[in-house]
């Protein structure tokens, strides 16, 4: 029987399995982030063209995905999956198109200030 809450904590453990961020995922299929994250807290379940985008860029069947049969490889949900390096580069590349001329100078100066800091103490 589907159950919201499990398919959100299914759809997490897959997104993290295939190193996806909240981000990341929302941009490849074509949504927000934020309504990744209300189908991952269970508060909300996606429409059935949701569903076929979602299998497809995870990779699992969408009986897997609605019924919640885990391939055993895929990670448990009760451990702390930091993000990987190369997801949090590709947010930063998104994130980076989105900000306008004066904010992308001061996340530079920002960057430069944090680069001579680390020189500093070396």
């Amino acid at each position: 029987m589907f159950n919201p809450q499990d398919f959100g904590e299914k759809l997490k453990e897959l997104r993290i399995h295939n190193g996806y961020s909240m981000l990341s995922l929302g941009k490849a299929i074509g949504t927000s982030a934020s309504r990744i994250k209300s189908w991952e807290m269970g508060e909300s379940v996606p429409s059935a063209s949701w569903i076929v985008k979602l299998s497809n860029i995870l990779q699992v069947s969408a009986d897997e995905l609605l019924l919640n049969m885990l391939e055993e490889h895929a990670p448990k949900a009760d451990k702390p999956f930091p993000k990987k390096r190369n997801v949090i580069l590709n947010d930063l590349n998104i994130l980076l198109h989105e900000l306008d001329k004066k904010d992308l100078w001061e996340l530079y100066t920002l960057a430069e200030l944090k680069a001579m800091q680390k020189e500093v103490t070396l």
